[in-house]
Formats: C-alpha cells, structure tokens, sequence
C-alpha cells in the first residue's frame, strides 16, 4: 500500500510538457522593473477569437494560473495611476477596443474568482489588425522609452497597445541625493550625477562636477565634463581653462600608460571653439 501511494506520488510530480507554457518578460523601462508572468496558449488551427476568445466576454489573458504584473514603482496607464506592486491582468476582448482589467487579486486560477471590487484599474485601447499572425499569444513590453512604454497584448491578427508612463525623472533624483549624501561616495558619484544633471539641464550640474575635479583632479574627463558645462553656462572663460586642464591630464595620463591620449582629437576640439 506504500509502495503504491509512492508510487502515485511520484507520478504526480512528474514535469510534463504544457500546451501553454509559462513564460516571464521582465523590462526596465527607465528606472522602473516591470515583469509579465503568464501562460501562453496557442491557436492550433482554431479560430481564436469565436472558439477560444470570444468578443466581449471577460477571458482570463492566458491560460492557468492569473496572468501578472508586477512594478518597482508606481505607473501612470492612461486611465489613471497604479502604485508598485503585483497586480493580475484579465481582458475584456470587444470588437472595437479592449479593456485590460488591472486586480488586485493576484491568487487562484484565471478569473474564477474574479470580483469587480478588486479591481486597481481599467484601462481601453483600440483593437489593431495586421498581416501578420502571433501563433502564441503575446504580452510584452514595446517603444521603450527613458520615461514611457507600450504593454502590447497581441494574438492572432489582432493587438492593443496600453501606454504607460514612469517616474523616471523623480527616481533618478532620489537616487542622486542619496548617493551623494553618502560620506563615501567617490569622485565617480559626482561625476556620473554631474552628467545626468547636464543631460537634464539641471542646475546642479556645474557644482557636482567641480566637486569631482576636486577630488579626482588627473582625471581628463572630469575636467572635459566641466568645460562642457561651463561652456554651456556661459562661462567661456572658465570653460577654456577646464577644457586645457582636460588636455594636460590626458597627455599626462598617456604617458605613463605609453599610449597616445585617445580622447585628444575631442578635447583639441573644445579648446579651438572656446578660444
């Protein structure tokens, strides 16, 4: 009788193909983590939206258990904004647009025990048809952008995009503070916070980075950093100075490695147009 229910046992933990398979798609969309967990069915000769998907019923986006989403920070769809967190996505397939139901409730299989209370938010998007046919159903992350994405559900000769919007600007900030609040921090801090700030035409960005000449004063490309910022400041003066002081290190540098200053041509380059 042991060997038997042993034997049972062993039978039911077997791992065995599925006709849906689980997959996970996770994206960094500027500073945020964003992942999609679901099982993907696939057409197999059926008409998928009459005989699996039929329009404008609630289907469950997949197969299995609940199809997720899971954010590091919060997000803003076009209907709204949705807090960091693990979220289960179901669909309501209409003709003309579909609505992506965005629950809370991330436990049990599919939407069986779907409840509209739990719902986070609805969002709508317009059905596209194409040429081209997903044999497997597909969620995924498109248009990556610094602050912005696309999560496309595609299937068969129809797809919708749902936009989203991060906070990438607000995170990096917080992040810049934090690191250069460390007493640790070295010149590498300030200099990489130096050339985001320049990027982002953020005032901070000439104080940060004589803080990392400062602090790392033979380095040519901290001083190359500077001298674009003071240029960009309209500090041209200052700028020609930094840019030459760029140059020395540089020159210097290539000497005790006895190779040429790779970055001279540059360099060369900002000092003739600040003169």
């Amino acid at each position: 009788m042991i060997a038997a229910v042993l034997s049972s046992a062993a039978l039911w933990a077997q791992d065995l193909p599925q006709l849906s398979p689980k997959t996970t798609f996770e994206q960094r969309i500027g500073l945020t983590d964003a992942k999609l967990t679901y099982s993907r069915p696939s057409a197999r000769g059926r008409d998928i939206f009459s005989e699996i998907v039929p329009p404008g019923e609630h289907w469950r986006l997949g197969a299995n258990t609940k199809t997720l989403l899971t954010l590091s920070s919060e997000v803003n769809f076009t209907s709204g904004a949705l807090p960091a967190g693990t979220y289960s996505l179901s669909l309501f397939p209409n003709d003309g647009d579909w609505v992506l139901v965005i629950s809370t409730n991330v436990e049990g299989w599919g939407i069986y025990e779907y409840n509209e209370k739990d719902d986070a938010l609805r969002v709508s998007a317009p059905v596209e048809f194409g040429s081209m046919k997903t044999e497997s159903l597909l969620l995924a992350w498109d248009n990556i952008q610094s602050n912005s994405a696309d999560l496309i559900v595609s299937w068969g000769d129809r797809m919708a995009r749902f936009p989203i919007k991060v906070p990438t600007e607000r995170l990096a900030k917080e992040n810049l503070a934090k690191a250069i609040a460390d007493p640790k921090a070295e010149w590498t801090v300030f200099r990489n916070a130096a050339r985001y700030a320049r990027e982002n035409k953020m005032p901070e960005a000439e104080s940060w980075a004589k803080t990392a000449v400062k602090m790392k004063s033979d380095n040519w490309s901290t001083h190359y950093l500077l001298a674009q910022i003071l240029e960009e400041n309209g500090k041209k003066s200052e700028a020609l100075k930094a840019a030459q002081n760029s140059l020395e290190a540089g020159l210097t540098d290539g000497k005790k490695m006895k190779k040429p200053f790779a970055n001279e041509p540059d360099v060369q380059a900002l000092i003739s147009r600040l003169k």
